[in-house]
């Protein structure tokens, strides 16, 4: 989804940006939580826009074998011989779309990921959760050249009754408490971003289905 940001020149000083993305997890009372530093900056997207330049910009982590075709026959997570995720044995590709901040003269500036709350010394990057289903359903691993996408780039306003809505949140985190601020009271998430000056940044959080 992709937003633009108009609040005042102040905001610019303290926004950070922090995401988080959520799935499944592998068996019962689980949970896998790590960072991913951030390994490049481009306009791919080769679930999207395979083996071309996207129409954007995406922040990429993971393992080292990603490129701008990624064929569906391959297996990226074997072929990677190195990951910026903190754990070492996870060699998948995470990629978002770019955030932007705009400026009141009209000029726009990226806003720079931060790592997550207490996560060591990740380079910005996102902070990924494998959970339990709250389903109890059946728990598989993926298939070999597994991919998913979650998300409408189109969506300009909150519409309760999409999924894509849904599924993506923000946080305002006050300052302190570790490398990206302290999370704030729970309940705090809205669907829109912050309207206020945020002093630990902005937790963005992308839920993938189970």
């Amino acid at each position: 989804m992709s937003r633009t940001l108009e609040p005042s020149k102040t905001f610019i000083m303290h926004l950070q940006l922090l995401l988080i993305l959520v799935t499944a997890a592998y068996k019962a009372n689980a949970l896998l939580r790590f960072a991913c530093s951030q390994l490049v900056v481009e306009r791919f997207d080769p679930l999207v826009t395979p083996g071309m330049v996207s129409p954007h910009l995406h922040q990429i982590v993971g393992g080292d074998a990603f490129d701008i075709g990624m064929h569906a026959d391959n297996d990226l997570p074997t072929m990677s011989t190195c990951t910026t995720c903190t754990y070492s044995e996870d060699f998948s590709n995470y990629w978002t779309a770019v955030l932007y901040f705009k400026h009141q003269n009209g000029t726009f500036q990226r806003v720079p990921q931060r790592p997550g709350e207490l996560l060591g010394a990740a380079n910005g990057g996102m902070t990924l959760y494998y959970m339990q289903p709250t389903n109890g359903g059946k728990v598989t691993s993926f298939k070999k050249g597994f991919r998913m996408i979650i998300g409408d780039p189109m969506l300009r306003t909150f519409n309760s009754s999409s999924g894509d809505a849904n599924n993506l949140n923000f946080r305002c985190l006050s300052a302190g408490g570790g490398n990206g601020g302290t999370s704030g009271a729970p309940g705090t998430d809205t669907r829109n971003l912050p309207a206020n000056a945020c002093a630990g940044g902005i937790r963005s959080e992308i839920v993938f289905p189970s």
